[in-house]
């Protein structure tokens, strides 16, 4: 399901916890406003909500308990970033954050920071999103209301799921459960089956088939049971196809798309889910080769498409029909087609899907011959996972800083809540007209209380503080997946002035590993890196520096070695990759790696001719022309043949005319043969 699709559902998902009883310790609520609230979600009508959700604004007054108007005003800044509306947004926000901090209710004060964060999600920040999620689970803590325990576990679930880490959405979707079970109404059986369909959403992203199979089964059983199809049958059968589709099941895909596509076509709320259902379906016929069926399909969409951009993008659906059109032979439309769309996507698009896109285009060129294009846009792809994953580790520190920073502000607020109940105290005695000198002892003792307290708390934060510098100054040179250092701490060892002998620089990057992570899932793919870490490590020498150079590359340098001797220690890399399975659970999974080296300095260069980064850009230039040429092979800079101020403009962008015109000197050598499937 898109982002936002999961996200609108979420925001329908609000009108399902309707409390049906008050505790004293609860705080109170207009009944008769709040099943206006719940009449208003139910329709989920986004186009018509916000006019009705305004006339309820106008009918509250400042006897309105502060959850409903707390609740009633954060709909309405969801209903304006909805409709896009960013600014009218977060001015309503802002506006009723101050009514929550006011009234100090924990209730309120996690609704309005989750409904804030769900805001930023909707526009596609999830890491910012993510990076001030304890702004909201801090004070859910102490809240009471079973709707909002259950909104604010649902969206914590949410992002942990876009973050990949599935326990802890699992965890978060399992205290939504808790909140549905403190309900006893109408809605608490469909809320049951919500909860269930997003678990087995959840399952299926990690390729837990028979986990998520049995939820939905579950589900569907609850819905036909309470007559609840017309609202969730449509989810059900789309995950089951995704399911199917995943399995590689794909007759029995297409069969489910093909249900759901009759289903809902022509239903004008269904249009983003009808286009999800068309594109899928012409993902599917890509897969298994039926390009004829996968034109007609997108071509379908495409039309809908391009009257409802809002609901899908019509630059993916058209990028697909280009691939489509490369391998129908129409070789010159179906590249412009994707040209075009790779060009408006380079500044338009997140980073993450436009890389998913350049690998796309990639293989199209490949697929076509047009080996150095080809090069060239897989070159871009890989600098933008190298930022990626930079990216990543930035947003880690991030939120490790956020996570310390939101326990810092709880401590102040604990302290705070002691200060003024001080301030009580000293208010009580002035009142009951007690003698000065008994206020003074008694202030001097809270004084002291207070003094010892803050003078804790600091020794707490910074030990707490020493601790995340120090996981931090760890993470700043260590790759925290394989244990490898990082490309952090080889730059720093070689801008440092040093001595360099006879070295050299071998890259090496996992083949298809892309497909791993697809076909496999994540943990696999996980595996194969940590398998692949060790194995350098056995074949290196002590000497040596074995750094993870970002995603699926790694950097072996090599000092004091002669360069007779690299073509070998190339050929033993591939080797003891290539040559036995990885173990990823209980299946065997074949890899194969390929290579570029050369030594440094390259030909006896001086550090002002060609430094450490120029040369490693050479590697990497014969490391994506192995790529080309069929993986599972090392490429070696061997010999400068001829003067470098000749050859060096040549060098630096056009590697197959240096080879060609004899400027170096390249040895190709082939890793081990795989066995077939």
């Amino acid at each position: 399901m898109p982002k936002f699709l999961f996200l609108i559902a979420l925001l329908l998902g609000l009108s399902f916890t309707t409390v049906s009883a008050q505790e004293a310790t609860v705080p109170a609520v207009d009944q008769t406003i709040e099943d206006r609230l719940d009449a208003v979600l139910n329709a989920a009508n986004t186009e018509t909500s916000l006019q009705q959700l305004t006339e309820i604004r106008d009918d509250l007054t400042a006897e309105t308990p502060v959850m409903t108007r707390v609740r009633t005003l954060s709909y309405i800044a969801l209903d304006y970033a909805y409709l896009g509306d960013q600014e009218k947004a977060l001015e309503q926000i802002e506006e009723v954050r101050r009514i929550a901090e006011r009234s100090g209710l924990p209730d309120a004060i996690a609704e309005v920071e989750a409904t804030a964060l769900l805001i930023v999600a909707m526009q596609g920040k999830i890491s910012q999103a993510m990076a001030n999620l304890n702004d909201a689970l801090i004070p859910l803590e102490s809240a009471q209301i079973p709707r909002v325990k259950y909104f604010v576990n649902n969206f914590a679930a949410y992002l942990y799921q876009q973050r990949s880490q599935f326990d802890r959405a699992l965890e978060h979707l399992i205290y939504a459960a808790d909140a549905v079970a403190e309900t006893d109404d109408s809605r608490t059986l469909i809320r049951l089956v919500s909860t269930k369909l997003q678990i087995a959403n959840l399952y299926t992203q990690q390729k837990s088939y028979d986990l998520a199979i049995e939820q939905l089964d579950d589900a569907e059983k609850l819905a036909n049971e309470n007559d609840l199809m017309k609202q969730v049958g449509a989810d059900i059968m789309l995950q089951r196809a995704y399911i199917e589709s995943d399995r590689k099941n794909f007759d029995r895909a297409l069969g489910i798309y093909a249900r759901l596509r009759d289903q809902l076509k022509d239903n004008p709320d269904n249009v983003a889910s009808y286009l999800t259902v068309l594109n899928n379906m012409g993902d599917v016929d890509i897969r298994i080769g039926r390009y004829e069926d996968a034109r007609r399909v997108l071509e379908e969409a495409y039309t809908v498409a391009k009257l409802n951009p809002q609901q899908f993008k019509p630059d993916i659906i058209q990028f697909n029909l280009g691939y489509v059109d490369v391998f129908l032979g129409e070789i010159e439309q179906g590249l412009n087609e994707m040209r075009q769309i790779v060009d408006a996507a380079r500044e338009a698009w997140a980073p993450s899907e436009f890389e998913e896109l350049l690998g796309e285009y990639a293989d199209a060129l490949i697929h076509v011959g047009l080996h150095d294009e080809a090069i060239d846009v897989l070159i871009e792809q890989r600098e933008l996972r190298e930022e990626a994953y930079k990216g990543d580790q930035q947003k880690s520190i991030a939120e490790l800083q956020n996570l310390y920073d939101s326990k810092d502000k709880a401590m102040q607020i604990e302290l705070l809540s002691q200060k003024n109940e001080l301030n009580q105290q000293l208010i009580e005695n002035e009142s009951q007209k007690r003698t000065i000198l008994t206020l003074f002892v008694v202030v001097a003792v809270f004084a002291m209380i207070l003094v010892v307290l803050l003078y804790r708390a600091a020794q707490r934060s910074n030990r707490e503080l020493k601790v995340a510098n120090s996981k931090l100054a760890e993470q700043s040179v260590r790759d925290p997946l394989t244990g490898l250092l990082n490309r952090r701490a080889l730059q720093n060892k070689l801008r440092t002035p040093h001595k360099v002998g006879h070295d050299a620089m071998l890259l090496l990057d996992v083949d298809h590993f892309k497909r791993i992570n697809d076909n496999l899932g994540h943990a696999a793919g996980d595996d194969v890196l940590v398998e692949v870490s060790k194995r350098l490590l056995q074949v290196s020498r002590e000497s040596d520096l074995v750094v993870r150079w970002g995603g699926e590359e790694f950097l072996i340098y090599l000092t004091n070695t002669e360069q007779s001797k690299l073509p070998a220690m190339a050929k033993r890399m591939l080797d003891v990759i290539g040559s036995t399975p990885i173990q990823s659970g209980d299946r065997e999974i074949w890899i194969t790696a390929t290579a570029g080296f050369i030594s440094y300095p390259f030909a006896d260069l001086h550090e002002n001719q060609m430094d450490w980064e120029e040369t490693l850009q050479l590697a990497d230039m014969v490391l994506y022309a192995g790529k080309v040429h069929g993986r599972n092979q090392a490429w070696g800079v061997m010999a400068l043949n001829k003067p470098f101020a000749e050859v060096q403009k040549l060098l630096e962008t056009d590697l197959p005319g240096a080879i060609e015109q004899d400027a170096i000197s390249v040895e190709i050598l082939h890793g081990p043969e795989q066995p077939k499937p």
